[in-house]
């Protein structure tokens, strides 16, 4: 707006800075009206075209201070966003550290429980029941159980008879309803028989008998009882027990014995 003014008065002052005598003369027939009117034309015209130029440059000022507006507020969101970049970096970072200390814990824990479950494994094994055969037939018992028979199995078996009948006897007390124990009391009767222990051996093996009277060491332990009688001088009642082996298991391996050991006897 002050630009148009300054044009406008500028028009005006170009009129007025005409001499008097020039002006009269202007004036004082139609050609100088014309003039005058023509001249009036041209600064209403360079008035307008003076107005939209301005128009334009105010346009061209405004788009171009909306413009640096728009790249100042992008400026300022870049500085924000690299500012929350540099935050969101420096927590990653953070929990990254986290995430390989706890993964370093979760190592060692794992490691520990590992460990701690592979000793507790073994300490069960130790007490889990295992499989044995006995008599023929497969059975799960303990394992001090299977280890105490073991055990004193192989003293018999290295000739060490008194240690075996000790072994046999504590078997018996700490496990008297094992499925060892129709082979506890034939291998008792058996230490007993070679410590020359006739009378006991002759009850080890009457009780196997007595509690087992199926059991497959039956023939062995009937002909155990002949045998210990003959020992211990009880002639008759050896022949009586031997003639009873035959006669109840005559296809066995102990009938085959018990006629053997009879054919020996002194006649009745």
């Amino acid at each position: 707006m002050h630009a148009r003014a300054l044009v406008f008065a500028a028009s005006l002052a170009a009129l007025s800075g005409l001499h008097p005598a020039a002006q009269a003369a202007l004036f004082s027939d139609d050609e100088a009206r014309k003039a005058i009117l023509d001249l009036r034309g041209r600064v209403q015209l360079m008035q307008q075209e003076t107005t939209q130029r301005l128009d334009e440059l105010t346009r061209q000022v405004t788009d171009l201070n909306g413009r640096v507006e728009r790249i100042d507020q992008t400026a300022r969101g870049q500085l924000e966003l690299q500012s929350q970049l540099e935050t969101l970096r420096q927590e990653v970072a953070r929990l990254r550290g986290q995430l390989e200390v706890q993964s370093h814990e979760l190592a060692t824990a794992q490691r520990q429980l590992g460990d701690q479950l592979a000793t507790v494994d073994t300490r069960i094994k130790k007490f889990e029941p295992v499989a044995a055969e006995i008599d023929g037939r497969s059975i799960t018992v303990d394992q001090n159980e299977k280890r105490a028979f073991d055990n004193a199995l192989q003293m018999f078996r290295a000739g060490d008879y008194r240690g075996a009948l000790a072994a046999f006897q504590s078997f018996r007390s700490q496990y008297p309803d094992s499925p060892y124990l129709p082979g506890v009391l034939f291998w008792l009767g058996s230490s007993q028989f070679a410590l020359k222990d006739y009378k006991g051996a002759i009850a080890s093996q009457q009780a196997l008998l007595a509690r087992y009277p199926d059991n497959p060491r039956a023939p062995d332990a009937l002909f155990n009882v002949g045998y210990a009688q003959a020992e211990s001088g009880d002639r008759k009642a050896a022949r009586a027990t031997l003639e009873q082996v035959v006669a109840k298991y005559p296809d066995s391996q102990a009938a085959q014995r018990a006629r053997e050991q009879i054919a020996s006897l002194p006649a009745r």
